[in-house]
């Protein structure tokens, strides 16, 4: 009869670490609201169709400036090449803004690398003859997030690349990826743009939806069985807590600082509690 009350015990505990820790495993699933996600604009190209897609240069971007002839007003000198990579070029500051010598302050942002060139080109010719400027924006980048074996940035050097070129330079998918369920995201935090790529389809490699533009993010979902795992893991030293707890019932013994203290021998039960030293 004990014995049965104990395997009931032992069931119920680790049942109930069990359960505690399947809805955990939820938590590490990013973008898991269903509900929210669905109200998300899920077409990608909606507002790039039909268009030649140029970046425009965005507050925090770091701009390589080449002003040929002039190496001591360019930031591509000897200099700006050993340095760290987000340390080259010239910052655009929080209101668009950047401030280049001999011409002073100059606003930038909304502009494309070549339209940028155009305006630094007019306002260095005021200084300079035969002024010729080039731009280039040196930290467009996406971010690939989820099932991938080295998530983080992706610098792009074009105005756009594609999944396959960031997942590859990201060390490719793990044996964990949902891989016909990978979200690519864009637009803003107040109008999210949101689609689910199926790269197990053949049709998914042949769209429009593989094209992604700087600051774009993807996260490759982790698999049921990536899930399973996290919740097993959470669970081990529950378990292990479990374990140690069934041992007391079933023999009746527990470590105190001395020795193996054992409740069902007599002497033990009837010796004086220990009482450790002041």
């Amino acid at each position: 009869m004990r014995s049965k009350h104990l395997t009931a015990a032992s069931l119920v505990l680790v049942m109930a670490l069990m359960s505690g820790c399947s809805g955990k495993s939820k938590q590490y699933v990013l973008f898991n609201d269903n509900k929210k996600l669905s109200n998300c604009t899920t077409d990608l190209n909606s507002n790039l169709a039909n268009a030649h897609y140029e970046y425009k240069i965005m507050p925090n971007n770091r701009l390589s400036i080449l002003i040929y002839n002039h190496p001591e007003l360019s930031t591509r000198d000897v200099r700006a090449q050993v340095a760290p990579a987000d340390e080259r070029g010239a910052l655009v500051a929080r209101d668009g803004t950047v401030s280049l010598p001999l011409i002073g302050v100059v606003r930038v942002a909304g502009l494309t690398e070549r339209e940028c060139a155009d305006l630094l080109t007019r306002e260095y010719a005021r200084y300079l003859k035969n002024a010729h400027v080039t731009v280039e924006v040196l930290n467009k980048r996406v971010i690939v997030l989820g099932e991938v074996k080295k998530p983080g940035k992706v610098n792009i050097i074009e105005d756009t690349t594609n999944v396959l070129e960031a997942l590859g330079r990201s060390g490719g998918l793990t044996d964990y990826a949902k891989r016909d369920k990978v979200l690519i995201i864009r637009g803003t935090a107040q109008k999210p743009i949101v689609n689910t790529l199926d790269l197990t389809s053949v049709s998914a490699l042949t769209s429009g939806g593989l094209t992604l533009y700087p600051n774009d993010v993807i996260y490759v979902m982790p698999n049921e069985e990536r899930q399973r795992n996290m919740a097993i893991n959470q669970a081990v030293p529950g378990i292990d807590l479990a374990s140690k707890i069934l041992g007391v019932l079933y023999t009746g013994k527990y470590l105190t600082n001395t020795h193996l203290f054992n409740v069902n021998n007599a002497a033990d039960a009837n010796a004086a509690p220990y009482v450790p030293a002041q």
